[in-house]
C-alpha cells in the first residue's frame, strides 16, 4: 500500500494527521471460519449441548467478525434411513425423510447463529447429502439430488452459481475480498461409490469466469468441504479428499487465478499447507466426539490476511444422544469452569502476504508450522492425533 498522509476532520477546527498504518488498521476487517459445526442433528436451543454451543458462538462474536464460513457438514444428515417412526405413527424415509428432516434441523442450526447476531456463509459437506459412502445403487445415492435441493432451499445461499449448482456454488464480494464456495460434491466414479470429490466440468468453468471477473479485489478465498493438499491430520472422520489433489483441474485453476486462501473441514482436525502460492487450512472439532474443538481468526487488510487458529477442550459425556441413523454422539457437551476462564487459546498464528510476483507467508507459529505435519507412509497416512476410541466415526 502506498505510503500516504491524509488528514481527518475533528469537529468543526482541529485537523489531525493519520498515517498509512492508521488507514490500513481503519481498512482491516474479520472474519471467521469454523468448518463441521455442528456435523450432528440437533434443535434450538438444544438439551444438554446449548451452554457449550453459545460459550462458542459468544467467543466468535466477540472477534467482532463481519461473517462467519462454515465449510460443510452443519448437520449429521442421515435423512434417507429407512423406517424412522415419528410420534405420531408416520413412517419416513428415502427422500420423503430428507425433506422432513431438513424442515427440521435446519431452520434450527440457523437460528442458532441468528440468536448470537452472526451472519454466516456455508459451503456443502458430505453429511448435508447424506454422508459417505454413496454405493452404485443405494438409497442414499439416489436421494442426493434432492439433497441438494434442501440445502438449497433452507440454507438460502446466494443463487449465482453454476446452473446445475444453484445455492450449492456461489460466490460472495464483500469489501476487498472475493469469497468462493465450491460443492466438491458431483457425479462421478469414485471409492465412495456414485459421488466423486472434485469440481470439474461446468463448475470448474464457473470458477475460472467467477476468478477471472473478481481480478480486481485485493483477496481470493475459496472455501470447500474437503482437503486438497495432504496429508492432513484426521480425528474421527474417514478424512475424504479431493480427487487427484493437487494435480486436480481444480487446484491448478486456483494456482492459475493465484487464489490466496482455500479453507476446508472434514477431518475435525487442523492442518495447515502452504503450496503453490496457495495457504490451505484443514480444520474443525466435532462436538459430542472429540475433545477439543477450534475455529479460525481471519483478519484482512490490504496486502495481508492474518490467521489465528483458537482452541478449547470440551467434555462428552453421558449416553448416545438420539439421532435418525445409529451413528449417535454423547448425549451432554459441556465446558468446564477452568476452560471458559481461558477462553479459547491460540494455537497457531500466521500472516499471508498477498501480492506480486507470489504471496508469501510470515510471523508462522505453532500449527501453521509444517515441520510437525502429518508424513506420508507406503501404507497410508499418518495422524498425529491420538485415537479417539469407541463408537463408530462419524463418517466425516
Amino acid at each position: 500500500m502506498r505510503a500516504i498522509c491524509i488528514t481527518v476532520l475533528l469537529g468543526l477546527a482541529s485537523l489531525v494527521p493519520v498515517t498509512a498504518t492508521g488507514q490500513e488498521e481503519a481498512e482491516s476487517w474479520t472474519f471467521v471460519s469454523i468448518p463441521d459445526f455442528l456435523n450432528v442433528d440437533t434443535l434450538f436451543p438444544e438439551p444438554e449441548w446449548e451452554d457449550a454451543l453459545s460459550f462458542t458462538l459468544r467467543s466468535i462474536k466477540s472477534e467482532n467478525p463481519d461473517f462467519v464460513l462454515v465449510p460443510g457438514d452443519q448437520v449429521m444428515g442421515h435423512w434417507d434411513y429407512p423406517g424412522t417412526r415419528l410420534d405420531n405413527g408416520e413412517t419416513v424415509e428415502g427422500e420423503v425423510g430428507v425433506r422432513y428432516w431438513a424442515s427440521v434441523y435446519y431452520p434450527a442450526w440457523k437460528k442458532r447463529f441468528a440468536a448470537h447476531g452472526l451472519p454466516v456463509f456455508t459451503a456443502i459437506g458430505d453429511h448435508e447429502i447424506g454422508d459417505n459412502p454413496w454405493r452404485p445403487g443405494s438409497r442414499r445415492l439416489r436421494c442426493v439430488p434432492e439433497y441438494k435441493r434442501m440445502f438449497a432451499q433452507y440454507m438460502g445461499m446466494p443463487l449465482n452459481g453454476p446452473s446445475h449448482m444453484k445455492g450449492t456454488a456461489f460466490y460472495v464480494e464483500h469489501k476487498n475480498v472475493l469469497i468462493v464456495s465450491v460443492d466438491v460434491f458431483e457425479k462421478g466414479r469414485s471409492a465412495q461409490g456414485g459421488i466423486a470429490a472434485q469440481v470439474t466440468g461446468a463448475q470448474l468453468e464457473w470458477l475460472d469466469n467467477t476468478l477471472r471477473k473478481h481480478r480486481h479485489l485485493d483477496h481470493v478465498i475459496v472455501m470447500g468441504h474437503t482437503p486438497v493438499v495432504g496429508p492432513v491430520r484426521k480425528r474421527s472422520s474417514s478424512g475424504l479428499m479431493l480427487e487427484q489433489g493437487t494435480d486436480s483441474a481444480f487446484w491448478q485453476m486456483m494456482r492459475k487465478h493465484a487464489v490466496d486462501l482455500y479453507l476446508c473441514g472434514e477431518v475435525h482436525a487442523m492442518t495447515c499447507h502452504f503450496k503453490d502460492g496457495i495457504q490451505q487450512i484443514a480444520h474443525g472439532g466435532l462436538y459430542g466426539y472429540n475433545p477439543e474443538v477450534n475455529y479460525l481468526v481471519c483478519t484482512v487488510h490490504p496486502g495481508r490476511i492474518e490467521l489465528e487458529l483458537k482452541q478449547i477442550g470440551i467434555v462428552n459425556h453421558g449416553p448416545r444422544k438420539w439421532q435418525v441413523d445409529r451413528n449417535r454422539p454423547h448425549e451432554s457437551v459441556t465446558i468446564t469452569e477452568e476452560a471458559r476462564k481461558e477462553g479459547y487459546r491460540t494455537v497457531g498464528q500466521a500472516t499471508l502476504r498477498t501480492g506480486h510476483p507470489r504471496n508469501v507467508v510470515t510471523g508462522i507459529s505453532g500449527v501453521f508450522d509444517e515441520r510437525h505435519n502429518p508424513t506420508a507412509r507406503k501404507t497410508g497416512t499418518r495422524s498425529d492425533d491420538p485415537p479417539t476410541g469407541g463408537g463408530k466415526r462419524p463418517g466425516g
